[in-house]
């Protein structure tokens, strides 16, 4: 592993000189705009229901990519990729195409707010047991902003807390039959939770899951909520709260935990990123773009091959300028360390030179950064 983080080093940076791609493996695919939450930090459900999402032979037609035989995550986000009435049979698709299209596929991790109770329930039965004959894990990050009353002020939907609760108790009944159904709460961090992060995480332990717990991003591409700057402005006061989480020991393992220390304390993010030299996102209408924060398209797959736009010109030049935006300096999308230290290389490096030999393996069985080595 240390010779091929060595190696990953050296290429990267002749790929970054020529701004070429690597392999991709990770691919995020937002299935759908529609959704039942109104929450404070996202305006993806403002986007007419009339307009449509791609098909579901569109969306099989992109996972027969041939760029993608070294795809090793694919996440399935929204909106809230359950009210799709043919995910069921999108899941069952990727079992079944994994072997030839994409045989390195590790994880299929899906984004929801858990409010479908019965949908939920049903899909993940249906699925989890043909993508664990493949050996694939299916994550499934609940999105939850707080512990009770609170979480269903933040997303603007009453009853969210508890149609939550009465979905998870079905998932680790399945959990508890299925090896490969990995549980977990994704948090977005605005002003109105700082002061509940210890509570959240501290229910996240006691039932089992893990957290991915991260400030608000402003952007005008995936959440289309820069009208939204001076709501989700946070004070010197919620800046230490945040500082004073992460500084718990319970974070210890988490890479991105260390990228948000640096944040709180210079105001400034410094980590390595990889969006376009090994991973896309492809939204709800089909363009697609190298990093899901910044509005920079590389154009459609309803006009263009996945394929093409992966290789093509516009996304060597962006390759190119990856670190440069404005918007990367600010940047706390979460899960990109998990993508980006493999193959950077060096990041990963330092930590084992820093920390030795026994807490880097901690650190990759943690982030299962294994899957990328």
């Amino acid at each position: 592993m240390i010779a091929r983080l060595f190696y990953n080093g050296l290429h990267f940076r002749r790929l970054r000189r020529d701004g070429k791609p690597h392999r991709l493996q990770s691919l995020s695919l937002e299935v759908t705009h529609r959704c039942i939450c109104r929450c404070d930090m996202c305006n993806i459900w403002k986007i007419p229901a009339q307009v449509a999402d791609l098909e579901l032979a569109l969306w099989l037609e992109v996972l027969r990519s041939p760029t993608l035989r070294h795809l090793r995550e694919l996440d399935i986000t929204g909106g809230e990729p359950f009210l799709r009435a043919d995910l069921g049979e999108l899941l069952q698709r990727i079992a079944r195409l994994k072997p030839i299209h994409f045989p390195e596929l590790r994880t299929l991790s899906i984004t929801t707010n858990a409010l479908l109770t019965e949908k939920v329930l049903d899909t993940v039965r249906a699925s989890i047991g043909s993508l664990g004959e493949q050996g694939v894990e299916m994550v499934l990050a609940c999105g939850v902003d707080a512990v009770g009353r609170l979480h269903d002020r933040i997303r603007n939907t009453p009853g969210a807390w508890e149609r939550f609760t009465q979905t998870l108790p079905g998932l680790k009944d399945i959990r508890a039959q299925h090896a490969n159904l990995i549980l977990g709460l994704k948090t977005t961090i605005v002003p109105l939770n700082v002061q509940e992060l210890p509570r959240l995480a501290d229910f996240a332990e006691e039932h089992g899951l893990f957290t991915i717990i991260s400030p608000c991003i402003l952007t005008p591409n995936r959440f289309a909520n820069l009208d939204k700057v001076k709501d989700l402005r946070f004070s010197a006061a919620d800046r230490q709260k945040m500082l004073d989480f992460y500084e718990s020991p319970r974070f210890a393992w988490s890479g991105h935990r260390e990228a948000m220390l640096g944040y709180l304390r210079t105001g400034k993010i410094a980590k390595p990123c990889t969006a376009g030299y090994n991973t896309l996102f492809v939204r709800h209408n089909g363009e697609v773009f190298p990093c899901p924060v910044l509005a920079q398209p590389l154009g459609n797959v309803q006009t263009q091959s996945l394929d093409s736009l992966y290789r093509g010109a516009a996304a060597d030049d962006f390759r190119k300028k990856v670190g440069t935006f404005a918007e990367c300096r600010q940047c706390t999308e979460p899960g990109m360390e998990r993508i980006a230290w493999p193959l950077e290389g060096f990041t990963l490096l330092g930590f084992l030179a820093e920390r030795g030999l026994k807490d880097f393996r901690r650190l990759v069985c943690h982030m299962g950064l294994d899957k990328y080595l």
